[in-house]
């Protein structure tokens, strides 16, 4: 029940539905008193969901930023890096020939790449399965395995690489990543990987099975701090579309507490 909740509760989160439906309300409302409140309250929604530079600092305050990472203890046999598929591969467009195609989350795996490449890490676990409800469009790809393919072309060894396909939201990555790590690898650290925005539930799931990690965040929507004073005043559709994503995370994280899962 959860599981169907978690993924249809962010279908009322949309910002652009919020103006949408504070629009109808001016439109189809009889009273005048009602119809101008929707309308003040379509172009307060407008202007502040859609502004760039208020947006940035919102979500500069949530993500979490990496952590540094600190020489590999002699009792450390491998460290192992757990990297969360969630939007890395755009999984409704099948490339022909099949590969993997990487969206904006895909820095995930690009991070996961360079910790191997330079020494950082010496086992990667790929965490995250198949997570659509049976009316949600289903992905053309498997994420999993298409970033192991990434993961491999760029020079990592099939047998430093781990994939978990079982977990279909970032509770079920703590739980199953974490019997992994212990059974495989007999430890209970991990250097995490996800998105930057993500990275604060994420971390608080791991944390919650008893795992010490250290965060590698990723992927981050955060910006510098725009000069020019247009940004302050014309909304923008980016800002939309960061809005979105940040109240789906606060909600997320909010909806994982009260369950108990942080």
């Amino acid at each position: 029940m959860f599981y169907f909740f978690s993924k249809t509760l962010f279908y009322l989160l949309t910002p652009a539905g919020w103006v949408f439906f504070a629009l109808l309300g001016a439109v189809f409302l009889r009273s005048a008193r009602w119809k101008r409140r929707f309308t003040i309250a379509s172009l307060i929604l407008f202007w502040l969901l859609g502004n760039g530079p208020i947006q940035n600092e919102a979500i500069r305050l949530w993500e979490v930023e990496p952590a540094v990472l600190q020489p590999k203890s002699s009792s450390e046999s491998s460290r192992v890096a757990v990297v969360l598929t969630g939007g890395m591969i755009n999984g409704l467009y099948k490339p022909t020939p099949i590969r993997p195609v990487l969206s904006h989350e895909g820095d995930r795996a690009a991070q996961a790449l360079w910790l191997y490449k330079t020494g950082q890490v010496q086992k990667i676990i790929v965490s995250g399965g198949q997570g659509n409800l049976s009316f949600q469009t289903p992905s053309e790809v498997d994420e999993g395995q298409m970033v192991r393919v990434f993961l491999e072309t760029g020079g990592v060894p099939a047998t430093d690489i781990v994939l978990e396909n079982a977990s279909k939201n970032t509770y079920e990555n703590a739980q199953f990543s974490s019997r992994v790590l212990r059974q495989q690898f007999r430890t209970d650290r991990c250097v995490l990987v996800t998105s930057a925005l993500h990275m604060r539930r994420a971390e608080a799931c791991f944390r919650k099975q008893g795992l010490t990690v250290i965060p590698w965040s990723a992927a981050q929507l955060s910006e510098r701090r725009a000069v020019a004073p247009g940004a302050y005043l014309l909304p923008n559709e980016k800002s939309f579309h960061d809005a979105h994503t940040l109240i789906r995370e606060v909600v997320g994280y909010v909806t994982y507490w009260f369950t108990g899962y942080l």
